[in-house]
């Protein structure tokens, strides 16, 4: 599986910084890697120098290089130094001049940073781990520089500046908010800052094939992500990355970069910049306001709610829930459980009811800190956001039948969450339901309905899965990963093995599953065998040659790039020699 995402470990420790060293061209070290990103589950890497930049040492893992053939290794050189370029010229002054500075010299007395460009699993862009900003004496374990670790294959994937931007924002946030604030950052909004970094570093364009247009199409698949709690899936980052992508559109990103720059983390950090900044508002309300943009994306209407930042513009969310409420059903009542800062969005379809008749009435009911914002829509494309806050029987929310041009309802939408302003760091997170009522006139005027539950809807902004995703056929167990125009069968065991055993898997329809054609092939990173999987979980050498393959119809796309650990999972079966 070739889904990206990107790995924040966090371990503190304290130490004095070392004599300064400089590193030469060619010369080799030995890293302390952390096992569970390592491709071979490995704790120690041996890597060469390969480029030397004005800011930054580029060190290759021995293994990704010697994998790679000869005319490989010349088109990893070259893509090599345009990183190192890259990073002078591009990556270091725009983050810098935005976030501030990495502690420097630092830790080594060297002002270069080390970018170990490592073989990582499968999935893995790259990551960060503060232990390696202190001397050993202090923590044994330590690399004792100030580095950063990158998926060597995205070297030759296009991918590498992007993740070495977000991997670098992470060694700044730690040396502006853990060393001069003494105050270690919550995770979400600290990987929001990385994900945010990629754009201000000018790699979300063109946004086709960017991070940012995967962030946005997992955003879409999945937007009902709690944004503050972090099981580390491709979910999380997308909610974050949208998220602050929207905050710097309406304040501009010197308001993300006030955030680091405060003694509070998390969503305190943000009610300080917007109280320093004279703002009325509060996190709260930018929530609610991205929830409405979300939804709605369109500046015309409000420059509140929608996306500035190109390709984001066609960002639409489906509603979480979807029902009618007309003359024969005047009332609906949705019921949702949400943990803190996940948005909902619930939407009832309206546009049967006619100009006349009493206003429709919205209740939200329930225990907790809930927040939100009722969307009218009307028939001429017009609409009306209510804000509300807490909870309450007599705080009724009620809507015209018509806008102001005299157009008919069309449709309304609640836009909710729930969630205290505090920051994350170990306290438990609660959930919470609440019932979402819409009602012709009043509530109380009907027996509730039963609560609408949350269905999964393919209209009327279906997304095509993308690389990497999984997926399986609606009411069926088995699962699949696709890849370009293949789908190849999966286990969670086998998921397990790159840590993705929790990740999300989506329920298709028969016409998008069988679009995709059964792929059986793998091959391991940087090898040259390619092996049959059989169900029966064996794996079966393709001891053929490349004319063989041909002359046999089969396709080198199908073929599944899998890291080592899968390869040895399999138990080894006959050769295939035909």
């Amino acid at each position: 599986m070739r889904r990206f995402f990107l790995a924040c470990a966090v371990v503190v420790f304290a130490g004095l910084a070392a004599p300064a060293h400089a590193d030469t061209l060619g010369q080799s070290n030995v890293f302390r890697v952390n096992a569970f990103y390592d491709a071979s589950g490995a704790t120690t890497v041996a890597a060469t120098l390969r480029a030397v930049g004005q800011k930054g040492y580029f060190y290759v893992d021995d293994r990704s290089w010697s994998a790679l053939t000869p005319e490989d290794q010349q088109r990893f050189s070259v893509e090599l130094n345009a990183l190192s370029s890259a990073f002078d010229g591009v990556i270091y002054p725009r983050l810098t001049t935005l976030w501030g500075f990495e502690n420097t010299p630092g830790v080594d007395g060297d002002p270069h940073v080390v970018i170990l460009l490592q073989r990582l699993i499968t999935g893995s862009g790259g990551y960060f781990e503060t232990i390696n900003n202190y001397t050993k004496d202090r923590a044994p374990d330590s690399n004792a520089r100030e580095m950063i670790f990158v998926n060597a294959e995205s070297v030759l994937s296009g991918y590498a500046k992007s993740f070495t931007a977000h991997e670098f924002q992470h060694l700044i946030s730690f040396n502006q908010k853990e060393l001069l604030q003494g105050v270690e950052e919550d995770v979400w909004l600290n990987e929001g800052r990385s994900e945010y970094s990629i754009t201000a570093a000018g790699y979300s364009e063109p946004f086709i094939g960017s991070t940012l247009e995967r962030r946005a199409q997992a955003f879409i698949r999945s937007p009902s992500d709690s944004l503050v709690e972090w099981p580390n899936t491709s979910a999380d980052y997308a909610v974050t990355s949208l998220f602050l992508h929207y905050v710097a559109d309406r304040y501009g990103s010197d308001g993300l970069a006030s955030t680091l720059r405060t003694s509070v983390a998390g969503i305190p950090s943000f009610d300080a910049w917007l109280s320093a900044r004279g703002a009325p508002e509060r996190f709260g309300d930018v929530f609610t306001d991205w929830m409405v943009a979300s939804i709605l994306n369109d500046r015309s209407r409000d420059p509140r709610y929608g996306y500035a930042t190109a390709g984001l513009q066609g960002v639409h969310v489906t509603p979480t829930m979807r029902a009618r409420v007309d003359n024969a059903t005047p009332r609906t009542d949705f019921s949702v459980f949400l943990q803190e800062w996940q948005p909902a969005w619930v939407t009832a379809d309206v546009g049967t009811l006619g100009t006349t008749g009493e206003p429709v009435s919205v209740r939200v009911a329930g225990q907790g800190s809930w927040r939100g914002a009722v969307i009218a829509v009307y028939g001429d494309g017009t609409s009306t956001v209510m804000p509300f806050v807490g909870v309450s029987g007599s705080g009724d929310i009620h809507i015209p039948r018509t806008s102001v041009g005299g157009a008919g309802l069309f449709t309304i939408t609640a836009a909710l969450t729930q969630g205290v302003s505090q920051a994350v760091g170990t306290r438990t997170l609660l959930s919470q339901s609440a019932t979402v009522s819409v009602a012709l006139g009043s509530i109380d005027a009907y027996t509730a309905t039963a609560p609408v539950a949350a269905t999964p809807s393919l209209e009327p902004r279906y997304v095509q899965p993308v690389d990497g995703d999984l997926i399986r056929r609606t009411g069926q167990s088995d699962m699949y990963v696709v890849w370009g125009k293949y789908r190849r069968y999966i286990t969670k065991e086998v998921l397990a093995l790159y840590g993705f055993q929790d990740r999300p898997i989506r329920d298709v329809p028969d016409e998008v599953f069988f679009r995709y054609s059964a792929s059986f092939y793998i091959r391991e990173e940087g090898g040259k065998k390619v092996y049959a999987i059989r169900p029966e979980g064996t794996k079966h050498w393709l001891n053929i040659t490349p004319t063989q393959w041909d002359a046999s119809g089969r396709d080198w796309g199908a073929i599944f790039t899998v890291n080592e650990r899968e390869v040895a999972y399999y138990a080894t079966g006959r050769d295939i020699v035909q």
